[in-house]
């Protein structure tokens, strides 16, 4: 009888004060469920080191023990493989969640191990250069060898799971990559294998302080499989079995490490530019400045004597040799300024003295051409020189202005790349996510899927550094979105040009014999096209009619083409006599909008009311219609008909409607990975198997089996607004016509 054996565990965990926000995080977890149920299932262990700014690496380390824990316990039912298996798929599921929301840091900088140990087994997987090593019997095993996933992509981020059988005695260590920058592999097979969980994480602790002034977030778990028995024998030291190393606290340092990278930033460059700055200003500026301030207080005073100015006082104001007597003005009460109207000289400089600041004289140039003037007499006087010295200044202020400007678009334009580069990692997502869509069968959700990845990589076409894996990941979504939607790209090859004869807006075309008939909307013409060398001939030019054509068929068995007008008048043209002849009709007549026939029958469809009718074929035309549909059901919003013995109306959504006998038959299509809005056509005969559709917009063909299921579907950019299609079943050959021409493609 096996023991029993229970899991001993101790960890070891390091934060670095120093550029803390930079290194990044470090996880040592355990779960030993408290729930009966849930022990059984197994417990859960995670080392985990995401080297990227604390925020966003602490995002996805809490994804990935939350994501653990939750999916491993959500179905006890299963093989706990099974569910660490359900785990892996569901952790990479959160990974590409949490990148296509923006946090792309940790692609690449994810190291770690995930184990669970249910009964005497250990699961493991791994990703990045976290490692596992069993000791046993004084020998090593490298537990995680061959089972790294890919940490550049998301969905394959724990890809790959390891198993081993646990003896009494075995001990594992799993560590982050750092710890093996201070401590060798044999040093830590040493210690883990010497002591007991407790003490040789204790001894680790002192060997990562001991070995550097800076502590980067590292993490051991350590665990050793023993008996309940030999755990409560055995003398425990009192030492916790949860160990962290931390650098000494620096209250400045932490003080100044508190502040965001942004701050930083802004402290940084101020500082350069006010060096900068400040050094032009002592070197150069100032002593050229104080020369000119002296220069320009003397231009001012020469400029005053001069110019015409106005001084306003309580005495008196004189402007154009005028004078204005003081009772004129008065004391504003909220100001306490001088108020009084002075009429202004446009060259004047006026002065405007203020009772509570009498000294304070302000200059108010009241136009444009006094200051203009002024200003062109100032920089006169101060010479060239001093010419010299005003433009650097100014040069100065606008070359930080730029730099600054500069600065925010670099700035910008790499938090653009970033959220480029984020997109483009979440294109690639999406498209592995459909590549598993695909193979577990469900083909319409890679499809929408696959559109999401192909729109988010059109988007970054305009982007220079990334517009090449951009195209490259295009190109394979749109083979892999053609896999998906069943597509068939067509070599739909040129038969014939009818539309000279029938115009580019036709019925048809029907097959009677050796030739394909394409009739005209317009005018009722009708071209006969070989469909052995595509010789095309007028066989009718513009007959008169009663009314025009809404609805057309042909009838092989009597080789003949038969249509209907608004006019409530039946028509044949016999291919054979090659003559048009009206043909009698009884009874009551309907707005006929599609036409199909069966042996010598033809059948009409009312779409305004949904109701199909029934004409025997007799000596000198059609009897009288009869209602086909006895069921009480209707084909509403149906746009056309094909008959195989059974009949089928089609609705332009693609939805087709089935009956027999008269009978509404239980029929659905299916397995469609694509959205139908425009179908124009339906297609099937007695001698075709399964069904198509025609959707002429969207420059394809649909095809389903005999019992409605999506088999593919042909596109090709000649069936860009197709009118007709046949289907020749026999010789696997499918014809299209498009403006007047005619497609003959290969099945």
């Amino acid at each position: 009888m096996r023991k029993k054996l229970i899991a001993r565990t101790a960890k070891l965990l390091s934060e670095s004060r120093k550029n803390r926000r930079h290194q990044g995080v470090a996880v040592a977890y355990e779960h030993i469920p408290n729930d009966i149920d849930e022990r059984k299932h197994g417990a859960i262990y995670a080392v985990i080191n995401v080297k990227a700014p604390a925020e966003l690496a602490e995002e996805v380390g809490e994804v990935i023990v939350d994501t653990f824990h939750g999916e491993y316990y959500q179905d006890l039912s299963r093989d706990p493989a099974a569910s660490f298996e359900a785990v892996l798929t569901r952790v990479n599921e959160e990974l590409a969640e949490i990148t296509h929301q923006g946090n792309t840091a940790w692609l690449g900088n994810l190291h770690a191990v995930l184990a669970v140990i249910s009964d005497d087994m250990i699961h493991l997987t791994r990703t990045g250069k976290a490692e596992a090593y069993l000791y046993r019997g004084g020998r090593a095993g490298h537990a995680t060898e061959g089972i790294e996933g890919d940490n550049v992509n998301p969905l394959r981020t724990f890809a790959y799971t390891g198993s081993a059988e646990l003896l009494e005695g075995d001990k594992m260590v799993i560590a982050t990559p750092g710890v093996f920058y201070h401590v060798s592999k044999d040093e830590l097979q040493k210690y883990v294998e010497e002591f007991q969980p407790k003490v040789a994480i204790s001894h680790l602790a002192d060997l990562l302080e001991d070995k550097s002034g800076e502590v980067h977030p590292n993490s051991i778990l350590i665990i050793e499989a023993i008996t309940p028995e030999a755990a409560s024998e055995e003398t425990v030291p009192e030492l916790d079995d949860e160990v962290w190393i931390t650098e000494p606290s620096k209250p400045v340092q932490t003080a100044i490490e508190a502040g965001t990278p942004f701050v930083k930033k802004i402290y940084l460059y101020t500082k350069r530019g006010v060096l900068a700055v400040s050094g032009f200003v002592a070197g150069t500026a100032w002593p050229k400045l104080k020369v000119w301030s002296h220069d320009a207080v003397d231009i001012v005073r020469s400029l005053i004597k001069k110019e015409e100015v106005i001084t306003v006082s309580k005495e008196a104001v004189v402007s154009d040799g005028g004078k204005i007597d003081a009772e004129d003005l008065t004391i504003h009460e909220t100001t306490n300024e001088l108020v009084g109207e002075v009429k202004q000289s446009p060259n004047a400089i006026y002065i405007k003295e203020t009772t509570k600041k009498p000294k304070l004289l302000n200059i108010d140039f009241s136009s444009a051409r006094g200051l203009a003037g002024s200003f062109g007499k100032i920089t006169k006087k101060l010479g060239k020189n001093k010419k010299t010295t005003l433009y650097a200044a100014i040069a100065l202020i606008l070359v930080l202005g730029i730099g600054l400007f500069g600065y925010w678009k670099v700035r910008e334009g790499a938090e653009n790349q970033k959220l480029a580069e984020a997109s483009l990692t979440e294109a690639t997502s999406k498209y592995d996510i459909a590549q598993t869509e695909i193979t577990a069968g469900n083909k319409s959700g890679a499809a929408v899927t696959l559109h999401d990845a192909l729109n988010i990589t059109d988007a970054l076409q305009k982007n220079a550094k990334l517009k090449t894996q951009a195209s490259d990941l295009a190109t394979k979504i749109r083979t892999s979105l053609d896999t998906a939607e069943g597509v068939v790209r067509a070599q739909a090859s040129s038969l014939a040009d009818a539309s000279n004869i029938v115009g580019s807006d036709t019925f048809g075309p029907y097959l009677v014999g050796t030739n394909l008939y394409l009739i005209s909307k317009n005018d009722a013409s009708i071209a006969s096209i070989s469909v052995n060398g595509g010789e095309v001939s007028r066989v009718l030019d513009k007959p008169s009619l009663d009314g025009k054509i809404t609805s057309a068929t042909a009838v092989p068995v009597r080789s003949v083409l038969v249509f209907i007008t608004d006019a409530g008048k039946i028509y044949e043209f016999d291919t054979k006599d090659v003559k048009l002849n009206q043909q009698t009709v009884a009874g009551d007549f309907e707005r006929s909008t599609a036409l199909a026939s069966f042996s010598t029958n033809i059948y009409s469809l009312d779409s305004a009311t949904g109701k199909v009718y029934k004409r025997l074929k007799n000596s000198s035309g059609y009897g009288a219609r009869t209602e086909y549909i006895v069921d009480g059901s209707a084909a509403n919003d149906a746009v056309s008909l094909a008959i195989d013995s059974n009949l089928y109306a089609m609705k332009a959504n693609g939805e087709v409607i089935k009956y027999l006998g008269g009978k509404r038959q239980d029929y659905n299509t299916s397995g469609l990975p694509i959205t139908i809005s425009a179908a124009t056509s339906v297609f099937t005969n007695e001698d075709t198997t399964g069904l198509y559709e025609l959707e002429g917009n969207a420059s394809r063909v649909v095809r389903y089996d005999a019992k409605g299921v999506f088999v593919n579907q042909y596109v090709s950019d000649n069936y860009k607004g197709a009118s007709g299609m046949y289907i020749d079943d026999a010789n696997k050959v499918l014809y299209i016509v498009s403006g007047g021409k005619l497609y003959k493609t290969s099945l």
